[in-house]
């Protein structure tokens, strides 16, 4: 026995040594590289330099009071009203066109556009500083998403290694067992080491997932991008899950609402640039009026004098224009704080649905690994179920004494529990799945059933 031992621990550590080995795939990125592309391509940085940009424009706008406003203002057409006068009212008809040039200044405003000024100038110094600390931030997440992927993949390696060498503990003892060298307990046991290391596998390769998703996201790519590291090695079912939650991702993408509201937010901007860049052009009215008065009057004039008394219908039709020509660059101003508002507005948008992909990603994962343990979980109960019986009948046998059975007892119940927790844990996993898909709580799985069973 010692020698079958000694070669499973000799399986053992060939498989560490192995999962020590480095592999570099083709134009695989390592943490620098990462580094650089997060900050050109996170939507992060990307909206904290448009809103800077436009605190900028708002600052540009602000300084624009201090410059003299021209404009220029056209009225032309025709009208019938009248004049009151001594002996009768005097109407009138009129045609008439008229232009008017026009510049204005501000000479004193007690401390107003010095306000604006300065309160421009403080908001466009905090959004420097926090475009800067943003930029730390962004290269904090992408190291601790990368740094995490790396530990992933040594717990998936050891994971890897420890279930080789319980799977050959478990055909040494089985061989034991069948030449009479070991008994059938131990067998059991070697088969619930299995079943553990089983279960630690499934929960390490998906924690490899999901940090491989994080390290996506923090670089400024969707959760499932494909993307391969330096020191990392892709799990042989990635291919699948993404496949998988790839559907899920698409689904969240079409049907959040807070997508869609921060879509709706938008097209609210689009529509302040479009304001902005109409304000360049003239405006361009047709007004009209129509008005009946009744009055009387008396007036005189030398030694005529007269009471008059009238209703007088008057109507007016008039084409206008005017045209601000120059203000201070604030129009400028305006269309250029409007346009980076929007484009902010649109990378918010773009990191909101990247937020969703790692939403789904991670619960996507979450669920079928939490759908496995499960499983796993069910074996616990039928191994710690056989290994109670068969220790029951030792007992009763006198092969085996009260603390061993107490022992196979509390393992049954163990085992339950922790088939307790699984099902609760995949039920959590459903519900958070629903939620970052945004579609109601599917229904109960087939998996409860074994379990609501065996605990009524």
């Amino acid at each position: 026995m010692g020698i079958t031992i000694f070669a499973a621990v000799g399986i053992f550590l060939a498989h560490c040594v192995r999962a020590g080995e480095p592999s570099v795939p083709v134009q695989a990125l390592d943490l620098g590289a990462l580094i650089d592309l997060g900050l050109s391509k996170n939507p992060r940085t990307r909206a904290a330099w448009f809103q800077a940009r436009a605190l900028d424009a708002a600052t540009s706008e602000a300084k624009a009071a201090y410059f003299p406003k021209v404009s220029a203002a056209f009225a032309g057409g025709y009208d019938k009203w009248y004049t009151p006068a001594v002996n009768a009212p005097d109407d009138f008809r009129r045609r008439q066109a008229t232009t008017v040039l026009s510049i204005e200044y501000l000479l004193l405003d007690f401390g107003r556009r010095a306000a604006d000024v300065s309160r421009a100038v403080s908001l466009l110094n905090s959004a420097g500083l926090s475009f800067e600390r943003r930029i730390q931030e962004v290269v904090f997440q992408i190291q601790r998403s990368y740094f995490a992927h790396e530990a992933a993949l040594v717990q998936l390696q050891a994971a890897t290694a420890m279930l080789a060498f319980a799977q050959t503990v478990e055909a040494t003892v089985k061989w034991e067992t069948s030449t009479g060298l070991s008994s059938n307990p131990d067998l059991l046991r070697a088969k619930k080491t299995t079943l553990n290391c089983e279960y630690e596998l499934e929960a390490a390769q998906a924690l490899v997932h999901t940090t491989l998703g994080d390290v996506c996201v923090a670089v400024g790519l969707p959760a499932n991008a494909p993307v391969r590291l330096a020191s990392a090695e892709m799990p042989v079912s990635t291919g699948d899950l993404r496949e998988k939650a790839g559907q899920l991702i698409e689904q969240a993408l079409a049907s959040r609402p807070d997508l869609a509201a921060r879509a709706a937010d938008v097209s609210a901007r689009e529509a302040d640039t479009r304001r902005a860049v109409a304000d360049f052009f003239p405006e361009v009215k047709i007004e009209g009026n129509y008005a009946y008065s009744a009055f009387q009057y008396n007036a005189a004039a030398g030694d005529s004098r007269g009471d008059h008394a009238q209703g007088v219908n008057g109507y007016g039709a008039f084409l206008t224009a005017k045209w601000d020509l120059f203000d201070g660059f604030a129009r400028v101003a305006q269309e250029r704080k409007r346009r980076d508002e929007e484009n902010a507005s649109r990378e918010e948008l773009v990191l909101a649905r990247l937020d969703a992909t790692r939403d789904v990603w991670s619960a996507c994962q979450t669920a079928l690994a939490s759908a496995r343990r499960v499983d796993y979980a069910e074996g616990f109960v039928a191994s710690a179920k056989e290994n109670f019986e068969s220790v029951s009948l030792g007992y009763e046998g006198g092969l085996h004494t009260v603390a061993e059975i107490s022992e196979a007892a509390s393992q049954l119940a163990v085992s339950r529990s922790a088939r307790a927790v699984a099902v609760a844990e995949y039920s959590t996993s459903l519900a958070s799945l629903a939620l970052a898909v945004g579609q109601p709580v599917p229904e109960k799985p087939a998996a409860l059933d074994s379990y609501e069973r065996d605990t009524k």
